[in-house]
């Protein structure tokens, strides 16, 4: 078997994200709802811990020790003004330094507070490059606050004057406080924690994708199991559900049944093969149904063909056929030597015939003289097709290989997981069988979401379209109804 790992492709990875749209949707919803109650958490403790918002706004000016400009004048020059701007930046450093904090906390006499409590606390900025200086406490007592900010403005004031001997803080807007509902928490929490919850979503999928990765290119089972590719048959929900009928003309599956069907004649005649029997990873795969669609092709190119059910436990293909299944036509009866090969095969059409299985309450396993009897029954056909239990559950389908001359392989798309696939051809291969190909069933991809919603939203509409002119004939067939009873009146 190949050593070769499939490739994470981008298509891959979109697809898997678009499938898991549910979950990502779900943590996302989750992260919003936590930064809700983060928000209610911090109104409650808003309301109980009192913590305001103190602002002031001061101004730098280029003013000495007697409260006069640079130029020795009560009213500024252009220089004067960009000296203040010059020191805006200067006084910035000093309102927030550890030598200003310490004075604020000497002369309030505050106890148990530490000059980097009230630093952080802090927030300084100018406004727009100018010598505007705003200030923003946060604080737990507003009329502390408001005493610490009215301290700040004074302290710096002087500080700045005796550290620069040139320059003055003054007061534009005193200390005022507004209450701030849940503290610091603001409604960014919800936006954050909804994110945090979407990426939470994504990688949740991206690891299920990455170590449960399912098969979603048909071109993998040539690339990493190196089993040529017979067909790969397109998403057609009507023929998952119908009985065993021809799809019809505008089916998107028709020609591709029918291609499968002429590749499979053309593969097993060159390599002079017969009988073969089509299994898979796992159940609900659909081998069933394209099996039977299959034989059906056969059977109208003529070929004798013969249709063999033998997933014992869980057989499906009589039902597809048939309403009910009379016990003397099953290969139950054929093999206990109660019905003959003639009185136990059914007849489908000229070509086609039919060996079901019934469900017992034991369920047999494959004994020499169910194999014999199925080897007698074969010899009088061109074609033999087997609709054989999933190898990946069941080894006993190996059993099999006694009586054919190869198997075929179905793998549906975005079903089993890539491990269990290796798994299942592993077996095949160990067993020694002849792999005659494989079918890719219910291809898609991430492009394909949108061509069926397309798809169904059109079908919606012409039902729709369809019901509301047949309202409307009936409208009028009742108004033609009511015309004439009044004529005749």
């Amino acid at each position: 078997m190949s050593n070769k790992k499939t490739q994470l492709k981008k298509s891959d990875i979109v697809y898997h994200l678009l499938k898991g749209w549910r979950i990502i949707l779900l943590f996302t919803v989750l992260g919003l709802i936590i930064g809700i109650v983060v928000i209610g958490a911090g109104y409650i403790r808003g309301e109980m811990s009192k913590e305001y918002r103190i602002k002031s706004s001061v101004v730098v000016a280029a003013l000495n020790e007697k409260d006069q400009f640079s130029s020795n004048t009560n009213f500024p020059y252009k220089t004067d003004v960009e000296i203040a701007r010059e020191l805006a930046d200067d006084a910035r450093y000093i309102i927030k330094s550890q030598k200003n904090m310490e004075m604020v906390i000497e002369n309030l006499e505050l106890r148990g507070v530490a000059p980097s409590t009230i630093a952080n606390n802090l927030s300084v900025s100018r406004y727009e490059s100018t010598e505007i200086i705003e200030l923003t406490l946060t604080w737990r007592s507003e009329r502390e606050g408001l005493q610490i900010m009215e301290e700040i403005n004074k302290s710096s004031d002087t500080l700045l004057l005796n550290t620069m001997k040139i320059g003055r803080i003054n007061v534009i807007d005193e200390p005022a406080a507004s209450f701030i509902v849940g503290g610091n928490i603001g409604i960014t929490t919800w936006i954050y924690s909804a994110l945090v919850g979407l990426v939470i979503g994504v990688l949740f999928c991206l690891i299920r994708f990455i170590f449960g990765a399912t098969m979603i290119n048909s071109s993998d089972m040539e690339d990493v199991f190196e089993m040529d590719l017979l067909a790969a048959l397109p998403f057609d929900p009507e023929l998952a559900h119908s009985s065993v009928t021809f799809p019809e003309k505008d089916s998107v599956i028709r020609d591709d049944l029918k291609s499968l069907a002429h590749m499979l004649i053309n593969r097993m005649d060159s390599k002079n093969l017969r009988k073969i029997y089509i299994t898979s990873t796992s159940r609900k795969e659909g081998r069933t149904v394209v099996v039977a669609n299959v034989a059906l092709y056969l059977s109208q190119l003529g070929k004798r063909t013969l249709l063999i059910d033998c997933d014992l436990e869980n057989p499906q293909l009589g039902a597809l056929f048939a309403d009910k299944l009379e016990y003397e036509q099953t290969l139950n009866a054929l093999y206990r030597g109660d019905s003959d090969k003639i009185d136990a095969v059914m007849h489908v059409n000229g070509c086609l015939d039919l060996l079901p299985v019934i469900l017992e309450k034991i369920p047999e396993n494959f004994n020499d003289a169910m194999l014999g009897a199925m080897a007698d029954v074969m010899k009088d056909y061109d074609y033999v097709l087997i609709d054989a239990a999933p190898v990946g559950i069941d080894a006993e389908v190996l059993r099999l290989n006694d009586i054919v001359d190869a198997a075929l392989f179905m793998v549906r798309g975005d079903f089993a997981t890539v491990d269990s696939i290796k798994h299942s051809v592993h077996r095949l291969r160990k067993s020694n069988v002849k792999i005659i190909g494989g079918v890719f069933n219910a291809s898609s991809s991430w492009k394909d979401a949108f061509k069926k919603t397309k798809k169904y939203m059109d079908n919606l509409d012409k039902a729709v379209s369809k019901r509301q002119k047949k309202e409307e004939r009936a409208k009028k067939k009742e108004a033609i109804k009511q015309n004439n009873t009044e004529d005749n009146t």
